[in-house]
């Protein structure tokens, strides 16, 4: 029997706070005690609604926040307690995409001058060879080289996010994390973004965390899904399991809220309510102010993470946390 792949990226307990007052006495947990693993060469989705804690989590994985407890294991190396030195070469292999590319990509430099600025960045190749590299990068994403002069408010929003990604891909990094990377595009747009998407995994061997509040997109593309809550990992689970068979009520009323094109198709949960401050968060489980299937138990006990087994895969591929599973 051969011996399990070692994760890419390891998240352990992770908790990363903000002052909630001038005087910092009181903290609002936006990422709490959340745990999860990233596979080489996969794409890994990342749910949940605003507010959720999602873009923090992308934040503290690249250090631009640091958290408050926890680890962050690239390699096994934990980028928590990294020196500075240490932290820029982990920065070449681990590349963030933003949601708005016209916000993310300098108004005052060319498309070529900012796929050049992380090779300049990190000192990657010859000087000379940095130009041919970004044409690579270009081509790589599907834009022709003729780009390379213009500026990002000259490119419509897929061309844009073409360029960012290819800004991404430039340090040839093992995790991109894209943050909301479709989320303004058109659909039709959408869907050729995803399939570049799903083409660099294949081409480079990349692996994605893929960040959205869409579980329409993540399912076109994902290999594992994670679904996050006011700070909280509530459910992860291989994409099929999970949208075949979820097993939190949260995850099933986000599954429910995908439109269908079946007029027959029973008419979605709507769950009450708006989620609770992440200032002041429920006691017990933090989903049960808008759960359906709400106990007594929820109101006063966090729910414990349980590992529900499958005869098809290995006893933690399906996590869960809730209450309905911990008998």
């Amino acid at each position: 029997m051969t011996a399990p792949t070692p994760p890419l990226l390891s998240i352990r307990d992770l908790l990363v706070q903000y002052p909630a007052a001038a005087s910092g006495k009181r903290t609002l947990a936006a990422v709490n005690e959340v745990s999860f693993d990233i596979q080489p060469g996969s794409i890994f989705g990342l749910v949940g609604e605003s507010g959720s804690g999602k873009t923090s989590l992308a934040h503290a994985i690249v250090q631009l926040v640091r958290p408050a407890a926890g680890k962050i294991l690239f390699h096994g190396d934990n980028l928590v307690t990294m020196k500075e030195k240490e932290l820029r070469s982990a920065r070449r292999n681990i590349q963030l995409v933003f949601q708005d590319p016209l916000v993310s990509l300098s108004p005052r430099r060319s498309i070529l001058q900012s796929l050049l600025e992380p090779l300049n960045h990190f000192r990657i190749g010859a000087s000379g060879q940095r130009r041919s590299r970004a044409m690579n990068a270009l081509e790589t994403v599907g834009l022709d080289q003729g780009v390379q002069h213009r500026y990002p408010h000259e490119l419509s929003g897929g061309q844009r996010q073409r360029a960012a990604l290819a800004r991404a891909l430039i340090t040839e990094p093992e995790l991109i994390i894209a943050d909301e990377a479709v989320s303004s595009l058109d659909v039709s747009v959408q869907a050729r973004i995803l399939e570049l998407i799903l083409h660099l995994r294949e081409k480079t061997g990349v692996a994605f965390l893929f960040i959205s509040h869409d579980l329409a997109v993540i399912q076109q593309l994902a290999d594992v899904v994670a679904v996050m809550y006011l700070g909280k990992m509530l459910e992860i689970a291989p994409a099929g399991t999970l949208f075949r068979d979820a097993a939190h009520p949260y995850t099933r009323a986000l599954l429910d809220a995908v439109p269908a094109p079946d007029p027959g198709h029973d008419k979605p949960l709507v769950l009450s309510g708006e989620p609770p401050s992440p200032l002041t968060p429920p006691s017990g489980c933090v989903f049960h102010t808008r759960c359906p299937a709400v106990m007594k138990q929820c109101e006063k006990i966090q729910p414990a993470e349980k590992h529900i087994i499958e005869p098809e895969s290995s006893p933690s591929a399906h996590l869960v946390r809730c209450h309905l599973w911990n008998s």
